[in-house]
Formats: structure tokens, sequence, C-alpha cells
């Protein structure tokens, strides 16, 4: 083999480790801990769900005229998901919001935790982030899950949080 090839097949393991490594730094594994209603925490790394927006900490809804805890019931909704197993997040940047918290799509096993957190209707599709989701808030409602219950009133978490939080953070 010439040294020509041996050079360029070198450079080309090289290149296909550093964009191993950099794919690997964009994911994390391990068991997840709920945080918030679509916040979780996977070793050391907060997780935004991508496309994904959960009633917030203070949110009550209202189920006829009586308050209704939304916030609790997503999060139970949530910690349901995570204790069927392990979950793996994709990352989608590099930059972490203020907080240190980065946005991602997990999944445990075949499982989107987002997804599936939309469809039984404790979480709406985020639409400013993308259309990842419609179709499960869409059958949600259909279904008059989670907040699609008759009778269910409430604020997106995105208006609620504009009003409410300073920076509009989540």
């Amino acid at each position: 083999m010439s040294s020509v090839i041996k050079t360029n097949l070198l450079a080309a393991l090289a290149l296909a480790v550093t964009a191993g490594a950099a794919l690997a730094a964009d994911t994390v594994s391990g068991p997840a801990k709920m945080v918030d209603g679509d916040i979780i925490m996977v070793g050391k790394q907060r997780v935004i769900l991508w496309a994904v927006d959960a009633p917030e900490r203070s949110q009550f809804c209202l189920i006829g005229s009586k308050k209704w805890g939304c916030y609790e019931a997503a999060t139970r909704a949530l910690e349901d998901i995570l204790k069927t197993g392990d979950a793996t997040c994709t990352l989608t940047d590099n930059k972490p919001d203020p907080f240190g918290r980065r946005y991602g799509v997990c999944k445990i096993g075949d499982t989107d935790i987002g997804a599936e957190l939309v469809k039984q209707g404790y979480a709406l599709a985020f639409t400013q982030q993308g259309e990842d989701y419609v179709a499960q808030q869409q059958e949600a409602e259909a279904a008059k899950i989670g907040l699609w219950r008759d009778e269910v009133k409430f604020e997106k978490p995105w208006d609620w949080r504009r009003t409410r939080t300073p920076g509009g953070f989540r």
C-alpha cells in the first residue's frame, strides 16, 4: 500500500473518530428524573423536551369552575413515562440556555418521551420550535384526555409564561 493511500486512510479514520466524538457529545443517556413538566435531568444535563410545552409549576387549570392542578398531573405523567427505562436524549444544539439547559429529543427505547406526553394530553405541541408533535396533540384532543377533557380550561403555557415569568423562560 502506498504512503499516500495510508495517509488518506489515516486521515479518513481520524475524521470518522472526530465525527463520532462530536455526535457522542450531543447525546446523553441514563436514568432520567423529572425536573418540571417538560424538563428532565439525565446525568448532570438538564434537557428541555424539544417542541413540547407543559403547564408551569404555579399554573392552574380549571375543570368547570374548580381549580385543577394540571402541572401536577403533567409531572405525574412524565414521571410514569420515565419509570419505564433509561432515557437517551439527542441534544438539538450546542448552546445551553442561561440556566445551562439544552433542548433535546428524548427516548426510552422506541418511545419518544415528548410524543408520549403530548399524546396523553398533558403537554402541548410547541409549534414555535417544530411541528413534531401536532398529530399527537390532535389525537389527544379527539380522545378528550388530559388537558383536552370536557370542561377543562387552561392558558397555553407559553402565553402564561409571557405575562408571569421574567424573560419568559421555562
